[in-house]
């Protein structure tokens, strides 16, 4: 068959298939989003897998540069196994730090907060019998309550609400699962990252031509280097709001700095949404000690961010891919609006990495251009 023919019989499969899946749209849209619920944990393990990985990698660095002095040096898979049950550890050691700094800071902020409502409660029972208020309204609405037509409301409620509790056990059930395999697969991949990583460019070689093959290869590795220094800016990027945001709650005398500090460098790891996941707990707890400080705090907190959006994030972040502060804020915005919070996080390597392959392919042919035929 002429390569005419096998592209104009292509471009009609084509064409013909995009008309029948326009036609049965609604049939497509439900296919694709069980596909996606199939290979959800593949995707989340996958995803998993490279937050891990990036410790991992430096962590086996440092451990090949510890042992090369050694007399007798442990094999590259034992240094890779070490490197991951480090990495695994030191997650685990942040977790039980972050927790144990939590805990006793909610508790007492609880316990307070059930001593002033029990000191207020007298002065509240007094400002009401002040006011000499009438309750027969109230009489007079229970008289007027068809207690039989409620309790047959009620009833009948039940078997939404029941229908909706196994609605969400259900659903939690399958989050779980799903977690749990993403687990392992992330487990699986970590592990044998370099056979994955062998397959993948075999794969790629085999069915790419050499030159597409290569600029797939060129943009995976450009992708995991401006990955590994996103996660670590991102994580400095964190430390730096939740010291700001403790000596900000100090130096305004606001309570729970020390808290909200800790929850804003924990919740900061995810760009800009998990800063504003802190400020909405911050101010709901400050809220229940005292309304006037609960808008003192919203101010500061809402000050503190706009600094560190404006003039730390993209600079620590930015730098670290090397992206100015304009790409990355437009990179986080765009990647935001497209993928939620996955798109925050990954836009922004990626489009370092897409710069940077223009700025090459521009370059190239500039020389192109300038040399003389």
């Amino acid at each position: 068959m002429e390569p005419k023919t096998k592209q104009y019989l292509l471009v009609t499969v084509v064409g013909v298939t995009l008309f029948v899946a326009l036609l049965r749209l609604s049939a497509v849209l439900a296919f694709a989003a069980k596909l996606i619920d199939l290979v959800l944990p593949i995707l989340a393990g996958g995803i998993l897998a490279l937050f891990i990985n990036v410790p991992m990698t430096g962590l086996e660095k440092r451990l090949k540069s510890l042992f090369r002095k050694a007399k007798k040096q442990p094999s590259a898979k034992a240094i890779h196994l070490l490197s991951f049950f480090i990495t695994l550890l030191g997650v685990a050691l942040v977790l039980v730090l972050a927790l144990t700094l939590l805990i006793p800071e909610l508790v007492q902020s609880f316990h307070s907060l059930y001593v002033q409502i029990e000191a207020n409660i007298p002065r509240w029972t007094a400002y009401l019998s002040a006011q000499n208020t009438d309750m027969g309204w109230l009489m007079s609405w229970l008289e007027g309550i068809n207690w039989e037509q409620l309790l047959h409301k009620i009833t009948a409620g039940i078997d939404t609400v029941l229908v909706n509790a196994v609605g969400a056990v259900s659903a939690t059930v399958n989050i779980v699962v799903t977690a749990s395999f993403a687990l392992i697969i992330s487990i699986y991949m970590s592990l044998g990252t370099e056979s994955l990583g062998h397959h993948a460019r075999t794969l790629v070689c085999a069915y790419l031509k050499p030159d597409h093959a290569a600029g797939v290869l060129k943009f995976c590795r450009l992708f995991r280097q401006s990955f590994a220094s996103f996660l670590t800016g991102q994580c400095s990027e964190a430390v730096i709001l939740g010291v700001l945001m403790a000596l900000a709650f100090s130096i305004f005398r606001i309570p729970y700095g020390s808290l909200v500090g800790v929850l804003t460098a924990i919740c900061a790891i995810i760009p800009y949404v998990g800063a504003l996941i802190s400020c909405v707990v911050s101010v709901f707890l400050v809220l229940l000690v005292d309304p006037v400080l609960a808008v003192r705090c919203l101010i500061v907190y809402l000050a503190v961010q706009f600094i560190e959006n404006q003039f730390i994030y993209p600079r620590v972040v930015g730098k670290s891919v090397g992206l100015s502060p304009l790409y990355t804020l437009v990179a986080a915005m765009i990647g935001g609006e497209l993928f939620g919070i996955i798109g925050i996080i990954f836009f922004i390597p990626l489009t370092a990495v897409v710069i940077e392959l223009v700025k090459e392919d521009a370059c190239r042919r500039l020389r192109t251009k300038e040399t003389p035929q």
